[in-house]
């Protein structure tokens, strides 16, 4: 079997596995930041997700911003918020309320089932509900990893932490109106020459995107 569909209903399944599985669960939300996107989010994940988003600031925010897991009190309940993969509009991150602060055996539920619910994202995102072919999957993957070798090159010209290297990238595209994977690979082959893990079948970005990456590149490098 060489292509499987994928779908919201299969975050949503994913979501609602990892709730029942956590006692004390007030709800579970999956959102994009910057782009400030709720993509899915059930009990109160649904209320204090979108207000977060709105307003800029909380565990979800300071998640993505930062790229590490981040725990606090939102509305009054607790939430564990982990930024996962990502999309053209920006990290992924799960949120998890609950009635209690979280304790490790709540955190090792949620690393167990985490990596699903953001794989499920991406490949939702990158296949737009249609079918997705095994040699796809492949060069999703291949994008993701040239994704993290731009971030890596804006972290060391800019020294800043992971999350504004990525929010400069995404920034950069959604500017010029290029896809970021596109931007990223322009970057790293800009600077580096060469992409690594790449292959055949991925092809070589647009020249908007190398236009948009040299501009990118000199304004870091001022």
């Amino acid at each position: 079997m060489d292509q499987v569909k994928f779908g919201t209903e299969l975050i949503s399944r994913l979501m609602d596995h990892l709730c029942s599985r956590l006692d004390g669960c007030e709800g579970v939300g999956l959102s994009v930041w910057p782009d400030g996107k709720l993509q899915s989010a059930a009990g109160v994940a649904a209320e204090l997700d979108q207000a977060q988003l709105d307003s800029g600031e909380g565990p979800l925010v300071d998640a993505s911003r930062d790229e590490r897991q981040v725990s606090g009190r939102v509305g009054g309940v607790d939430v564990v918020a982990v930024p996962g993969s990502w999309g053209d509009g920006g990290p992924v991150v799960l949120t998890v309320y609950l009635s209690h602060p979280p304790r490790v055996e709540d955190l090792k539920v949620i690393e167990e089932v985490e990596p699903l619910v953001a794989t499920a994202a991406a490949l939702v995102e990158f296949c737009a509900g249609e079918v997705l072919r095994a040699d796809q999957m492949v060069r999703m993957v291949q994008h993701r990893r040239h994704i993290e070798q731009a971030k890596g090159l804006v972290m060391s010209a800019r020294s800043c932490p992971p999350g504004e290297a990525f929010e400069l990238l995404v920034r950069a595209s959604q500017h010029a109106n290029v896809k970021l994977r596109d931007v990223a690979e322009a970057l790293v082959l800009i600077v580096g020459g060469t992409l690594e893990d790449s292959s055949d079948e991925v092809g070589e970005p647009p020249a908007a995107a190398f236009d948009t990456a040299r501009r990118l590149w000199q304004a870091l490098r001022v």
